[in-house]
């Protein structure tokens, strides 16, 4: 039986190890954020977070390990927005709305964590983990598609390609950080606005006026 110091103490240290981990997680995305990922070592992070980089090492092994964990826990903190921004969204047109809308406006709130993740994308797409990469995009596309779907299944969206359209809002999606960047003086929620309107009419249901003959 383990005495209940030791289990107090190793509890102790776990605790103050993954407060650690998020500590240089953190320090990583406001360095990437910065200088970018190519300047981003583990010298300029611990620099960054006030630590030894040995420190860094010892969490991870690797600048790649490092920035998977970014990646993660940057789409993490992204779901969470948007699961509250979507909320209790009673159709499938304003959940889409919703999630525009929110995208747009975690973007707006949360700069350093938008430029990092695609500072670690766009370096990772060129060098070792296209991986990474590809599997990240794919997810977006397949959460997309499978909303624009389930939409037309209930009769809220017209018929088109869900494919087709998941990838073109992708890509409005992911030019959003770079014209928030340029345009620092962007009315935000007249943006997230115009963007959801844009959608919402690309996708629901037309409704023809019955012409009256007298």
């Amino acid at each position: 039986m383990r005495p209940r110091n030791e289990a107090t103490d190793q509890k102790s240290r776990s605790f103050i190890e993954a407060a650690r981990r998020d500590q240089i997680v953190q320090a990583a995305v406001e360095t990437l954020a910065e200088v970018g990922y190519a300047k981003a070592s583990f010298a300029r992070i611990a620099e960054h977070a006030g630590i030894s980089a040995g420190l860094i090492s010892y969490h991870f092994d690797h600048k790649a390990e490092l920035f998977q964990q970014v990646v993660e826990d940057i789409n993490a903190l992204m779901d969470g927005w948007l699961t509250r921004h979507i909320g209790d969204a009673g159709t499938y047109r304003e959940a889409l709305q919703r999630l525009i809308e929110g995208f747009v406006l975690f973007c707006d709130s949360h700069r350093a964590h938008v430029l990092a993740l695609g500072q670690v994308l766009a370096g990772a797409g060129g060098q070792e983990n296209r991986e990474l990469v590809r599997s990240q995009r794919e997810q977006s596309v397949g959460q997309i598609e499978q909303m624009l779907r389930e939409g037309q299944e209930h009769g809220e969206f017209r018929d088109f390609s869900p494919r087709f359209m998941a990838v073109t809002l992708l890509g409005s999606i992911e030019a959003i950080p770079s014209e928030l960047f340029a345009r620092p003086d962007t009315d935000v929620a007249a943006y997230a606005k115009e963007l959801s309107m844009t959608y919402d009419l690309a996708v629901r249901k037309s409704r023809l006026s019955r012409i009256t003959r007298g």
